[in-house]
């Protein structure tokens, strides 16, 4: 290729970054507003009640002006942090699959060890608002969390991290 022809492919570039630099972007839309994708459809600020229980106790949290109280079970220091988070993260974080509910009768639904749980969350909004997950095993991967709504039929593949901060809540909230 001539030398010309380099310099013109050049000023070219030049010209479009400094397009981009000026206009911000490429345009279009831009990046779209932000949806939760998780099970819990109660929105975040309504939540006044939590309860959490594991096969060996049981937590009963309620939302004050002042933020989190337990009212039964012990809590450590920074508890309605951790709290907060774990109810954000049902919130936000989606199913990464949902197994449907003749893929569970075919295979059983003990194999997802949600009989008994390990981990129950029962929220609770407004009056009549109640939102209650079971969770169960890791997948063969460990990267999910078998996970059952109350009501539903259907079995989720939740995002490991989610039970992981329910779980820590449940050994030391």
């Amino acid at each position: 290729m001539s030398r010309l022809a380099w310099a013109a492919v050049g000023l070219g570039a030049m010209a479009f970054l400094a397009v981009l630099a000026i206009t911000g972007g490429r345009g279009g839309s831009g990046l779209e507003p932000f949806t939760p994708k998780g099970l819990m459809m109660i929105p975040l600020h309504d939540v006044r009640e939590i309860d959490l229980a594991t096969p060996h106790a049981h937590w009963h949290f309620a939302r004050e002006r002042d933020g989190w109280r337990a009212t039964q079970g012990g809590t450590g220091v920074g508890f309605d942090m951790r709290l907060d988070s774990a109810l954000r993260l049902l919130r936000n974080s989606g199913p990464e699959r949902v197994l449907t509910e003749a893929e569970v009768a075919q295979v059983g639904t003990a194999q997802f060890g949600l009989e008994p749980p390990r981990l129950r969350v029962v929220v609770s909004g407004p009056s009549p608002s109640v939102f209650a997950i079971s969770f169960g095993i890791t997948n063969p991967l460990g990267l999910s969390h078998y996970a059952k709504v109350d009501g539903s039929r259907e079995i989720a593949l939740l995002p490991a991290f989610v039970a992981e901060a329910w779980e820590r809540m449940g050994e030391t909230p």
